[in-house]
């Protein structure tokens, strides 16, 4: 299907990296894996799984190992929350901007078709007015959102008036197995299946898009014509009814307490740009559906 088109993809052995090679390889892509100075040279919590294997760019001298791309995914984020709030805002920059320069520079000298720069939809916050939109101006308030507008507005000043086409995908919360454990369904799975104490946020909402449904739109997007930016979120669920069933389909009670952890925050309101990039061979998950798979994947591990 994507038979003779190249892919760059940074940030490869994330989670989100590692799946969107793999599946660029079956769509007949041909890939190029790259980490950039600060990513492990494997996944953390899961095998690597696609053909080619990620390629270690740490310097421009690195780049001689690597071919021209038609298509640049960056997926390449560093964080480290034991910082204070200024220190992960610097640090953030540092390693996601500034110390990868020679790399920024080099895609602007081999002009690639399109650049995918993954964002965040935590450039928003409870500062913005509901309903958030791709078009809405973000107010972020964590140090993390802050960096991602950050790259968003060097990555548009940097590509201005380039033949790159610049797209900045605002990506919401992505579920998978291996995911890291704060993530709500493997919450979930950790208290039904092996009693962990867990807090629900009572009354309030949570996001869920599946990895595969989620990578799909992201390849989707590097293949349109338009140059807009994207939203993309899941459908927002009331955790209660994420627990109720999680517990349903487990047959499995969770060990959890209820509690309003954001008293007086209103839950963000997002008009997703899903159908935007929909094509016909885009996966789609529904909730029943996703945690029927995260719990056989999970359950396969142990």
């Amino acid at each position: 299907m994507l038979h003779g088109k190249k892919f760059l993809i940074t940030g490869s052995t994330g989670r989100l990296g590692r799946e969107i090679c793999l599946r660029l390889e079956e769509l007949r892509a041909n890939v190029i894996p790259v980490i950039l100075k600060g990513y492990p040279d494997l996944p953390k919590r899961v095998e690597w799984a696609a053909t080619n294997k990620p390629i270690q760019i740490y310097s421009k001298q690195d780049l001689e190992k690597i071919d021209n791309s038609d298509y640049i995914i960056n997926l390449h984020w560093q964080v480290d929350r034991t910082k204070s709030f200024t220190e992960q805002l610097i640090y953030e920059i540092n390693s996601n901007i500034y110390d990868q320069l020679f790399f920024w520079d080099w895609l602007k000298e081999i002009k690639p078709k399109k650049f995918i720069n993954i964002s965040s939809i935590k450039i928003f916050s409870e500062l913005n007015e509901n309903p958030i939109s791709s078009s809405s101006f973000p107010k972020p308030l964590s140090p993390y959102g802050i960096a991602k507008v950050t790259a968003e507005n060097f990555f548009n000043s940097f590509f201005h008036k380039s033949v790159t086409k610049l797209i900045n995908l605002r990506l919401g919360s992505v579920c998978s197995y291996g995911e890291v454990p704060t993530q709500l369904l493997t919450q979930l799975f950790n208290s039904a299946f092996n009693k962990k104490k867990i807090t629900i946020n009572k009354g309030h909402i949570t996001h869920i898009l599946f990895i595969e449904e989620a990578i799909d739109l992201i390849i989707s997007s590097a293949l349109l014509e338009d140059t807009t930016d994207y939203l993309i979120v899941g459908e927002g669920k009331l955790n209660e009814f994420i627990c109720q069933r999680f517990e349903e389909l487990s047959n499995c009670k969770l060990n959890a307490e209820y509690i309003d952890l954001n008293p007086g925050v209103i839950d963000p309101v997002f008009i997703s740009d899903l159908n935007k990039l929909q094509t016909s061979w885009a996966r789609s998950y529904q909730l029943d559906s996703i945690i029927n798979l995260i719990i056989k994947a999970n359950l396969s591990l142990h």
